[in-house]
């Protein structure tokens, strides 16, 4: 009897999960570039002279936690497909649980690894549900 309340509550558990939608993935997109766009040059320098680079605005640091997909860093960045590999990749290490949502994806990949509990983070997650709620974003390119 222990068992089968065991196993049913690693099910229930389970079934909590929101895994990393599309939708969630191009509001991160349409937020990170202002509306999903790979901009040129692909790289640019933030105010606090950061290089972010793609549509989803990655870091060399955040794509090496992806473990480096494409090989070489600004290669990737120029590829849609490799970016979201790279961004994939990162929220599969650093965001996935059985209690991820959407918010928990994007504050992860705005903040790093502690991001979902920042509150720097939460500007961006506003923007993010926001971009949810009005279906403005546009699904990057296949």
């Amino acid at each position: 009897m222990l068992r089968e309340i065991f196993f049913l509550g690693i099910v229930v558990a389970g079934t909590l999960a929101d895994p990393l939608s599309d939708e969630c993935l191009a509001c991160m997109c349409y937020v990170s570039s202002q509306g999903c766009k790979m901009d040129d040059p692909v790289c640019h320098k933030t105010p606090g002279g950061v290089e972010v680079c793609g549509p989803w605005a990655i870091t060399e640091p955040y794509w090496e936690d992806a473990y480096c997909p494409g090989k070489f860093f600004h290669t990737c960045t120029k590829n849609w497909d490799c970016n979201e590999e790279a961004v994939r990749n990162y929220l599969n290490r650093y965001a996935a649980s059985t209690y991820a949502t959407c918010e928990t994806y994007a504050r992860v990949h705005f903040g790093g690894p502690s991001g979902a509990s920042a509150d720097s983070t939460l500007d961006y997650w506003n923007m993010v549900e926001k971009c949810l709620e009005n279906g403005s974003f546009t699904p990057p390119p296949k």
